[in-house]
């Protein structure tokens, strides 16, 4: 039973090896705070979920469990902010619990719920800014949208859904959108303290488009576009590679829902990012479903929405238990079928083979965050580069100074373990 469940649920998320990204942000949170900032400088992402869990790590150390379980506190503190949402928004006691649950279950989030990246955090800093959009509080709205954008800068979207809903109002039956004249005075103020608590960050930000050079993102395509709600839903990046057409699916299911619910700011933000993001992406590449997580809430906002305005209740049953149903049996097939690369296992069985002056190198900056995470002794870890071929800005050049770089196997008797990035390793030495 204890077999099954951490293989074939998403335990499997908590349990397994940590990938690059993990390991690089157990790398980067580990420094004193001005060094993480600096180090910062040279990555994509602002130092908030870095500072945190800084503090975490300091508390709980820096397993694998240990930090995963900050993300999956941030999931919790998400759900809570959903129940907080469904009162304000007038859910039934039956649709709230139904709500709260699949909220809890979702795919994309239970993924990233155990996964220690920044991307739980962004979901709910973005949902909490928008609930108290909603209910126009708007000090807390102020200081959870800009911690949002510390978390995260898609965050940016989100806030731009925010004034896409101001300008807009909704007439007649089928909510024709009509700009008004005004902008809420109460916005713009707070807008402009959300500016000036992230402006520290800006100044970084430009000097980082500057400097991003080659990017790793792939460019979108037709299929991307048609099965981006599906993606965002359940998590889908391509592994089994048979399910794109079965996204599509989803996907038209999930925009015709949202388009009957008739909820303009649920609808705004969800598509208003995604439209952006996909617009941007066919100059640029910067579409990655991870990043638009907070669309994920969306879309699980719309779903229940668009459920509840379904006027037959049989139907309306029906796709409520179809939709659980689905995301229940998700959540069994999928996780062995999106485990990480298993690292762990590798510099686990090296360990068992290193002696005390054996190396380990990584065959490209692919591996190096994991195989120093995992080895003992970090100073025994180099990126093995040959050809002194710089590590690309996307690749975590920022913790992969040069002193870690080497050239050439070491002489025998001292050996070298050379990981691949597939996982495994070859032994290497010269004469």
């Amino acid at each position: 039973m204890m077999n099954f469940l951490i293989n074939h649920t998403p335990l499997l998320y908590l349990t397994q090896s940590l990938w690059r990204d993990e390991a690089f942000s157990v790398l980067m949170s580990e420094p004193p705070l001005p060094e993480i900032i600096k180090l910062t400088v040279g990555d994509f992402n602002p130092p908030l979920y870095y500072f945190i869990l800084h503090s975490w790590m300091r508390i709980f150390g820096n397993g694998e469990i240990a930090i995963r379980m900050l993300s999956f506190i941030f999931h919790l503190a998400l759900v809570y902010v959903c129940y907080k949402f469904a009162k304000a928004l007038k859910f039934s006691r039956l649709f709230t619990f139904y709500f709260l649950l699949f909220t809890f279950l979702n795919p994309m989030l239970i993924y990233y719920a155990f996964e220690a990246r920044m991307y739980s955090l962004l979901a709910l800093l973005a949902t909490t800014s928008m609930y108290f959009f909603y209910t126009k509080n708007w000090v807390p709205y102020v200081l959870t949208s800009a911690l949002g954008l510390w978390a995260q800068p898609f965050m940016v979207f989100v806030l731009l859904a925010q004034g896409a809903y101001l300008l807009a109002k909704t007439e007649g039956q089928r909510g024709y959108l009509i700009l008004t004249k005004k902008l809420k005075k109460e916005y713009l103020i707070s807008f402009l303290f959300i500016f000036l608590l992230f402006s520290l960050w800006l100044p970084v930000i430009l000097f980082q488009l500057t400097r991003s050079g080659p990017m790793w993102i792939w460019p979108i395509n037709w299929t991307t576009v048609t099965t981006i709600l599906g993606d965002l839903f359940t998590g889908y990046e391509g592994t089994p590679w048979d399910l794109w057409n079965k996204m599509k699916i989803l996907s038209l299911i999930i925009l015709g829902l949202a388009l009957f619910s008739r909820r303009l700011l649920f609808f705004l933000w969800l598509f208003l990012p995604v439209v952006l993001v996909l617009l941007i992406s066919y100059f640029k590449p910067i579409y990655v479903n991870r990043y638009l997580i907070f669309a994920t809430v969306a879309e699980v906002f719309l779903i229940i929405l668009g459920i509840s305005s379904i006027k037959n209740q049989l139907v309306r049953n029906l796709f409520a238990i179809f939709f659980l149903l689905f995301t229940i049996f998700f959540n069994f097939w999928f996780p062995p079928l999106h485990k990480k690369l298993d690292l762990r296992m590798t510099v686990a069985e090296i360990k068992n083979l290193a002696k005390p002056a054996d190396l380990v190198f990584s065959q490209t900056p692919l591996t190096f965050f994991e195989a120093t995470y995992y080895f003992p002794d970090r100073s025994r870890v180099f990126l093995y580069n040959p050809k002194g071929v710089e590590v690309p800005y996307y690749a975590g050049h920022n913790l992969i100074t040069k002193e870690k770089w080497v050239n050439a196997f070491p002489k025998y008797p001292r050996r070298a373990f050379l990981i691949h990035d597939d996982a495994t390793f070859e032994v290497f030495s010269q004469k």
